[in-house]
C-alpha cells in the first residue's frame, strides 16, 4: 500500500515522530456538576453545592468537580469527582455545555465541561476530598431571578438576571445575564452553569424521560406532575399533563397517599421502561 505524504513529504509516522506538542498553549480541562433533586413534597427543586477548602474561591460555595485526567473521559471525570467531594455515586449524567470564556478561572487557561444530574432521593453528602463540606440548597428560577438559599447553612445567594436576545445564523435565542446582589456568591461562573443547565432541562424535560430520575421507583401522578411544574416554573392542565405521560407510565396495582401538599390517597405508577 503507496505511503500518504503531506506537503512536506513526511508519512504519519514520521510526522507524529517529530510532533512537539509543547509548541501549542493547551487548555487544562475540567467538569462541574449541577446536581438537582426534589424537596419531601416536590414543591422545590434542591441543588448540591460544595464548600471550596482551597484557593481560589477559598471557602466560597461552588459546583462539585475537577480536573479531567489523562486516562479518562469527561463523563468518567464528572462521576468520579462527584463521588470523590461528595460521596454520590451511580446518578445520571448529561452533558450540558463546555464553557470557555477566557480568564473563568484565575489559575490559568480552563475549560470546563458542565454536566447535569439528576437524582431521586436527597442522600446525606459530606464535604470529601478537597471539600470543606457539602450541603443541598433550595433553588428558585424565575425570569427576573435566580436565588439558592440554605437556613441551615446562613446563606443566601442572589443574582438578578436579565434577558438577551442573540442569533446563531436564523435561529433566535434567550440568555440570562446574572448580576449579584447578595454578599454571597458562587466560585467561578458557576451560576452561568446553573442557568444554562436550568434552562436545557426545562426544554427537554416535555420531551424526555429525565423526570422520572427525579420521583421514586414507585409514584403517584400527582407526585410525577408537581416535579414537572417544578421544573417548568408554570402549572399544566391534568389532562393535558396525563396525555403527555401516558405512554411512558404502568399501574403498579397499589394506592397509597401522595406526597404532594394535599397528600390525596392516589393510584402508584412506575416508569414503564423500553425494552
Amino acid at each position: 500500500m503507496k505511503e500518504i505524504r503531506n506537503k512536506d513529504g513526511l508519512t504519519e509516522k514520521e510526522f507524529l515522530a517529530q510532533y512537539k506538542p509543547g509548541d501549542y498553549k493547551r487548555p487544562s480541562v475540567t467538569t462541574d456538576v449541577l446536581m438537582i433533586g426534589m424537596n419531601e413534597n416536590y414543591t422545590k427543586m434542591k441543588i448540591l453545592l460544595i464548600k471550596r477548602g482551597n484557593h481560589p474561591f477559598m471557602g466560597c460555595w461552588a459546583l462539585p468537580g475537577g480536573f479531567v485526567n489523562e486516562n479518562e473521559t469527561a463523563h468518567q471525570a464528572a462521576a468520579r469527582e462527584l463521588e470523590e467531594e461528595t460521596g454520590l455515586s451511580g446518578v445520571y449524567l448529561d452533558q450540558v455545555y463546555t464553557f470557555s470564556k477566557p480568564g473563568r478561572d484565575p489559575r490559568t487557561w480552563v475549560i470546563t465541561i458542565a454536566y447535569l444530574a439528576l437524582i431521586s432521593e436527597l442522600q446525606e453528602v459530606k464535604g470529601l476530598d478537597d471539600a470543606e463540606d457539602a450541603a443541598w440548597f433550595d433553588l428558585k428560577f424565575t425570569e427576573e431571578e435566580i436565588k439558592i438559599s440554605s437556613e441551615e447553612k446562613a446563606v443566601n445567594i442572589v443574582y438578578n438576571l436579565k434577558k438577551e436576545v442573540f442569533y446563531n445564523g436564523v435561529l433566535r435565542y434567550e440568555n440570562y445575564i446574572p448580576t449579584l446582589k447578595s454578599q454571597d456568591a458562587l466560585a467561578f461562573d458557576h451560576v452561568e452553569i446553573i442557568i444554562e443547565a436550568l434552562k436545557k432541562l426545562r426544554r427537554q424535560i416535555k420531551y424526555s424521560s429525565e423526570a422520572f430520575c427525579l420521583v421514586d421507583e414507585t409514584f403517584t401522578l400527582p407526585e410525577l406532575q408537581a416535579v414537572y411544574e417544578t421544573v417548568l416554573g408554570q402549572k399544566l392542565y391534568k389532562k393535558s399533563f396525563r396525555d403527555m405521560i401516558s405512554e411512558h407510565v404502568v399501574e403498579t396495582g397499589e394506592e397509597r397517599s401522595s406526597r404532594t401538599p394535599n397528600g390525596r390517597r392516589c393510584k402508584e405508577y412506575r416508569f414503564k421502561r423500553e425494552e
